[in-house]
């Protein structure tokens, strides 16, 4: 277990657990607040850069408890690929395949469907059906 010991008010020592971001955030962001040691040192102990412990810091100051909490990652919004999509593409693929990307994406857009030309090439590259057309050249 990885754990700090933090000197509280009146000589108390207190166990931080550090595989607990919210609580070493919150220890970092008290410890920023009362302590009259440099940022960057405070910082530096519980692993964040002196602009990461700032940010923490405000985030505090106009949050609270939310502010320290850890934010959501992946994408934002709703992928416009649905299985309904993906369907789609690769049957207009096998019915016409002398379309490219490009004429399949604005075949869809205009059936409105709004995907790109190339989230139409990944799908078609996840599925194994992309076909790169060749150059014939002329044999010497």
């Amino acid at each position: 277990m990885n754990t700090l010991k933090v000197e509280g008010e009146k000589g108390r020592t207190f166990v931080i657990d550090l595989e607990e971001s919210l609580q070493k955030r919150y220890e970092m962001v008290r410890e920023l607040t009362l302590s009259s040691k440099p940022r960057v040192e405070i910082c530096a102990k519980y692993g964040y850069t002196r602009k990461t412990g700032n940010e923490y810091l405000r985030a505090w100051r106009e949050k609270g408890w939310e502010g320290l909490m850890d934010k959501p990652r992946g994408p934002k919004a709703k992928s416009k690929r649905t299985q309904e999509v993906e369907r789609r593409i690769v049957d207009m693929r096998f019915k016409n395949p002398e379309k490219d990307m490009y004429n399949i994406a604005k075949t869809l857009k205009s059936e409105g469907y709004e995907i790109s030309a190339r989230s139409v090439a990944r799908v078609l590259s996840e599925h194994g059906i992309t076909l790169k057309k060749r150059r014939s050249y002329p044999r010497e």
